[in-house]
Order: structure tokens, then C-alpha cells, then sequence
């Protein structure tokens, strides 16, 4: 429960410390420790549970009595990784001033802003209740890592102490806005080494038209489960090298346009409000392998709507409303193995319009109202194509 301040001033070649687990009153007792290199302080704090506290999202709960600050006495000028995740924290903040009274303004500033770990590469602070970031002050531009998932934050800007940022995780947090801007959004200033951005489960509506302009080398950015239903045509043109674009659970109406610039290779749009797709639709994505639609409203696809996609090989149309697919509608498909049809409004295997010199291997129907099945259609079928169906909870399959 308690550790004394200087409790490990006698072990000066300690490098790696993890206290997890515990009920600690204080997570930083023990004060400063030079050589230390990776400290991991997760579920360490003393705190009762509280099944009623809107604080926290899918962990477990803490009360309000447990609101606190998390002080820190000393400095850490080896510490590279640091883990305080599950800790009831609002706030961190460097505090040697709280055992001597000062009122010197410009002391206390300086402490403010006093980078207390120069060469913290990774920091998770995740499954706290953190609202504000003003710990940004106290790290360098040396992060590499930064996972502040399960919080309620709604505004965030690292600009310089971005710099060398490679992995972000803001996942469940209360996000609004994306911006390239610095005011009450997230802000995507400065973050030029950026691989992997995931906002999931925010409340993003709105994403500027250059919010990623300085994230140029971003491979991954997922955005599902927020509420956005527009995506300006140029937001994306930034990021040339992005393999994964998850857009999944939003409220888009309409396939978002992507700049020829960009070989993406796995595009979510899968629960949205899109009804129809057009012809040439993913014209400008011909890198796709994978290409997730299910759980729309779609109930017309247009002959060249998967045009130019010879690189496809999994496409998912499942609950939708389709009950028929135009003629020489996969012409384009040269690659595709897995098709999921599953939960539409399918009578026949002759709706399908597949031919049989598709390299198709696996076909899903499961939840479709398919009255009978037409032997003499297999012949038009491919010759390794297995179809999946369902009939009151029995799955059978049918092999040509």
C-alpha cells in the first residue's frame, strides 16, 4: 500500500520496476530514480469500485472519492517505457513543489512545463478517466508509442512532441473533430512519422478536408463506430503509402472517394447508410484485396461498379437488401476467392450471375430466401466453388 520515498536509492543499477497489481496511495512514492528504464505501474492504485460511475467504459468502475491527480516528485531521465494503465486518474503532473509553499509564478511555470522524461519512447495511460493532456509537457519528441485508449478525452495536440510518433490509440474517447487545426479537436499537426492512427468509438462527425496533410506516411487509420456521414474528396490525398482504411459503423451514404495516389489494400465500409453502388465506384482503388460492404442498405449494384479491381479477393455484400446482381457484374473480379452474400433477399443461384471462369472458391448464402436449386445452373458455376447455406439452423454445403 505504501512505498517510501527513496525506498530503491540503494539499488542504483535497477533498470525495470513493475508494480502492478497492488493498492498503492501513492503511485510515484518512492520518488526519482536515475537509471531507471521501464516502469510499469497497471491497477496500482488504492480505490474502492463503484458500480454507478459513468467515468469509465468497458472496465471496471471507479468511484467518484477516487478522482485524483497522479503527483510526481522527482524526475526519470532513463525512463523509456512507462505503463499506469487501469489507475481512476483524471491528471499527471510534476509536483516538487507540494511538500515547500512558494509563490513564485515563474518557478511554478517552469515546473509546468519541465520535460521530467527526455527519453520516454512509450507511454500508456489507457482505461483512466484523463479529460485533459497537459502531461504532454513533461515528455520529449522521443515517443514512439502513445496509448491513451478507455478515457474521456476530447482535445489533443502534440505538435513537436509528435514528431517521432510511429503507433496512436485514442480508441473510446470522446473526439469530435479531426483537424489540422489546434482547438478543441484532435489534432493531426506534426505527427509526420505516423503508421497507425485508430479513433475508434468516438463522436467524430466531422474531419476536415486537410486534417492528415502532415501525416503522409500513415499505413493504418481506423475511424469506425463515430458518426460520420461525409468525407471530403481530398482528405485522404495526403497519404500515399495507407494499406488499411476502416470506416466501418458511421453513417456515410455514398463510397468515399479515395485519390488514385493511394494503393490501398483493405477498404471497411461495412455498417453504413449506403444504398446503391455505382458504376466505377472503386475505379481509383485498384490495389484492394479486401473490400468489406456488409450491413448496408444496398439493394442495387451497377454492372461496372467493381471495375479495374483485379487485385480483389475478398468482398463482403452481406446484409444488404440485394436480390439480384447484374450480368458480367465480377468480369473485373480476376482474383476473387470469397464472396459473402449472406442475409439478403436471394431466391435462386441464377441471381448470382457468377460464371464459370471466376477463380471464386468459397461463396456465402446463408439467410437467403433461395426457393429451390436448379441442378442444370452448377454447369455454370466454377469448378472449385463451394456454396455455404443455411437452412433452420443446418448447414449444409454443395460441391459442383
Amino acid at each position: 500500500m505504501n512505498i517510501g520515498e527513496g525506498a530503491f536509492n540503494e539499488i542504483p543499477n535497477l533498470t525495470h520496476l513493475f508494480l502492478s497489481n497492488n493498492k498503492l496511495d501513492k503511485l510515484f512514492g518512492f520518488g526519482t530514480h536515475d537509471n531507471l528504464q521501464v516502469l510499469i505501474i497497471n491497477r496500482a492504485r488504492k480505490a474502492e469500485m463503484y458500480d454507478s460511475c459513468e467515468c469509465r467504459r468497458n472496465q471496471d468502475y471507479c468511484s467518484y472519492e477516487n478522482y485524483k491527480t497522479v503527483h510526481i516528485f522527482g524526475e526519470y531521465p532513463n525512463l523509456e517505457i512507462l505503463s499506469l494503465r487501469a489507475n481512476c486518474f483524471t491528471e499527471l503532473q510534476f509536483s516538487p513543489l507540494m511538500k515547500e509553499e512558494t509563490s513564485d509564478f515563474k518557478k511554478h511555470y517552469d515546473i509546468i512545463s519541465k520535460v521530467i522524461f527526455p527519453k520516454l519512447k512509450i507511454l500508456d495511460f489507457s482505461e483512466n478517466i484523463i479529460k485533459t493532456t497537459n502531461f504532454i509537457n513533461l515528455i520529449s519528441n522521443n515517443l514512439y508509442f502513445l496509448d491513451l485508449h478507455d478515457n474521456l478525452i476530447d482535445s489533443l495536440s502534440l505538435h513537436e512532441k509528435g514528431n517521432n510518433l510511429f503507433a496512436l490509440n485514442l480508441n473510446n474517447n470522446n473526439f469530435n473533430t479531426i483537424s489540422h487545426q489546434d482547438n478543441l479537436c484532435l489534432s493531426m499537426v506534426g505527427l509526420k512519422n505516423l503508421h497507425y492512427l485508430s479513433v475508434f468509438n468516438n463522436n467524430i462527425k466531422i474531419i476536415h478536408s486537410n486534417a492528415f496533410q502532415d501525416n503522409g506516411k500513415l499505413l493504418y487509420l481506423n475511424l469506425s463506430s463515430n458518426y460520420i456521414n461525409y468525407i471530403y474528396p481530398d482528405t485522404f490525398a495526403n497519404l500515399q503509402y495507407l494499406k488499411t482504411l476502416d470506416l466501418s459503423i458511421n453513417e456515410l451514404e455514398n463510397v468515399p472517394q479515395i485519390s488514385k495516389k493511394i494503393e490501398l489494400n483493405s477498404l471497411y465500409i461495412n455498417y453504413n447508410d449506403i444504398t446503391k453502388l455505382f458504376s466505377h465506384s472503386f475505379v481509383q482503388m485498384p490495389k484492394l484485396t479486401t473490400l468489406l460492404l456488409g450491413q448496408n442498405n444496398i439493394d442495387e449494384i451497377e454492372v461496372n461498379t467493381f471495375a479495374d479491381l483485379f487485385n480483389l479477393e475478398e468482398l463482403d455484400l452481406s446484409k444488404n437488401m440485394l436480390r439480384f446482381l447484374p450480368k458480367n457484374w465480377a468480369d473485373s473480379l480476376m482474383s476473387i476467392k470469397y464472396l459473402d452474400l449472406s442475409s439478403n433477399y436471394f431466391i435462386s443461384l441464377e441471381h448470382l450471375s457468377l460464371s464459370n471462369a471466376s477463380p471464386l472458391t468459397e461463396v456465402y448464402l446463408t439467410m437467403n430466401p433461395l426457393e429451390y436449386l436448379n441442378v442444370a445452373y452448377f454447369k455454370n458455376l466454377p469448378q472449385n466453388l463451394t456454396i455455404n447455406l443455411i437452412d433452420k439452423s443446418k448447414f449444409a454445403k454443395y460441391y459442383k
